[in-house]
């Protein structure tokens, strides 16, 4: 077992979800309704969510020395980066400026894809 994978895991995980707690529990019950809205929403789901999850999947794949998870990271990052691209582009109110929020989109895959495979 990898420990400074699980150092690695503690604190891009661990840290970020301490502080969101945090601050969830500071809030009003409308807004923690809101939240619980807008994280549950089909579109945040699948294209946030997919992509988080497929972070954390590449953040477990050193402790657990599976292979397999860093394919299936890559499949569930380049799911989540169509889908926010699509939805960047059905909803935006000039196709140029869809364009200009694509273009580093774009550029984020192309660095996970280099980093890591």
């Amino acid at each position: 077992m990898n420990k400074d994978a699980i150092v690695r895991l503690v604190l891009m995980i661990g840290i970020p979800a301490f502080m969101m707690w945090r601050e969830y529990k500071k809030m009003s019950e409308e807004e923690r309704n809101d939240v619980k809205t807008e994280f549950t929403s089909k579109r945040f789901i699948f294209t946030g969510g997919l992509m988080v999850l497929s972070w954390v999947l590449l953040l477990l794949e050193p402790i657990f020395e599976m292979t397999w998870m860093k394919v299936i990271s890559g499949v569930l990052f380049s799911i989540g980066m169509i889908v926010s691209s699509v939805f960047i582009w059905l909803n935006a109110s000039s196709k140029w400026k869809a364009v200009l929020k694509i273009i580093p989109l774009l550029i984020l895959f192309s660095i996970f894809l280099w980093a890591n495979y």
